[in-house]
C-alpha cells in the first residue's frame, strides 16, 4: 500500500504517502462493504484514493505567506479601499451566503464537494452561489439588480 501511494504522489510525497496509507488503513477497518476477491488490490485501491484526496486537500489548503509590512503600506491607495470595502461587503452577508462563497470562490470547491460539504444538493449550491454574487455585488456597488 505504501509504495502504490508513493506512486502515486511522486518521490516529494514520502510523508503525505504514510498519511494516505494510516487513513487507507483505517478507512478499510471501518466499512462494512469487505472485498469479495483479491484483498490486496482493494486495500491498494482505497489508497489511491486516500493519496488523491490528500493531494487536493494539500492544493486547496496551500498557504501563501501574507505580504511584509512593507508591502502592504505601498499597496495603491484605491487598492487599499477595494480590499476594505470587500471585506466590509463580506461581513454583511449571511452565514449562508458568506459560507458557499469561501468554498467555492475562496477554496476552488467544485459545486458537487460544496454540496456535500453542506449537507445540501448541487442545484441547491448553485442557487446559492448566483445570490450570494448578487448580493455582495450591490453590497459594494450600492445598486439593486434590475
Amino acid at each position: 500500500m505504501l509504495a502504490t501511494a508513493r506512486h502515486v504522489l511522486g518521490s516529494s510525497g514520502r510523508q503525505e504517502a504514510e498519511d494516505a496509507v494510516q487513513d487507507a488503513l483505517i478507512a478499510a477497518w471501518s466499512t462494512d462493504a469487505l472485498p469479495h476477491g483479491d484483498v490486496g488490490a482493494w486495500l491498494r485501491a482505497i489508497a489511491v484514493r486516500k493519496a488523491l484526496d490528500g493531494r487536493r486537500r494539500s492544493r486547496r489548503l496551500a498557504e501563501e505567506p501574507l505580504p511584509a509590512e512593507e508591502e502592504v503600506r505601498s499597496l495603491p491607495p484605491r487598492d487599499a479601499l477595494a480590499a476594505v470595502a470587500l471585506d466590509r461587503a463580506f461581513r454583511e452577508l449571511s452565514a449562508a451566503d458568506r459560507a458557499v462563497l469561501v468554498l467555492v470562490e475562496v477554496e476552488g470547491l467544485s459545486m458537487t464537494e460544496a454540496a456535500g460539504s453542506l449537507g445540501t444538493t448541487t442545484m441547491a449550491v448553485k442557487w446559492r452561489v448566483v445570490r450570494a454574487r448578487r448580493r455582495l455585488r450591490t453590497l459594494l456597488t450600492g445598486e439593486r439588480d434590475a
